[in-house]
């Protein structure tokens, strides 16, 4: 249940960065309700949505570890162990969510921070 729970914040801030001048001279601030409220609206179309068209949890950095694992190694609190192909035992994660501890990596969640059919229906 590792999410960051600034998520949405940060996305409403990252919308806001996309609408803000880049400086003062350029044009008039934008206040964050205004750049939120700027921001298009429109039908979601969910049609040809398939999970597998979105590549996921990859080794980008090739280091052995999905970046899934990745993930979940820098946020441990207590590091779990790691084994062949960088499978995941044991480890400690703290729950933002509910300031509960986490007892290994098969009860967490990592999120994208667009959900993937989001990110379809958003094109």
């Amino acid at each position: 249940m590792i999410k960051n729970m600034r998520r949405g914040l940060m996305a409403a801030a990252l919308a806001f960065a996309v609408l803000a001048p880049a400086s003062p001279a350029q044009a008039d601030e934008v206040t964050l309700v205004d750049g939120i409220t700027a921001l298009p609206v429109a039908e979601e179309i969910r049609d040809g949505y398939k999970r597998e068209l979105y590549p996921h949890w990859k080794d980008d950095d090739k280091n052995g570890c999905t970046a899934r694992n990745d993930v979940l190694i820098a946020e441990a609190i207590e590091a779990p162990t790691v084994g062949a192909g960088c499978s995941l035992t044991g480890g400690v994660w703290h729950s933002y969510y509910d300031d509960a501890l986490v007892q290994g990596p098969a009860g967490i969640d990592i999120d994208h921070m667009v959900p993937l059919a989001e990110v379809h229906d958003s094109k």
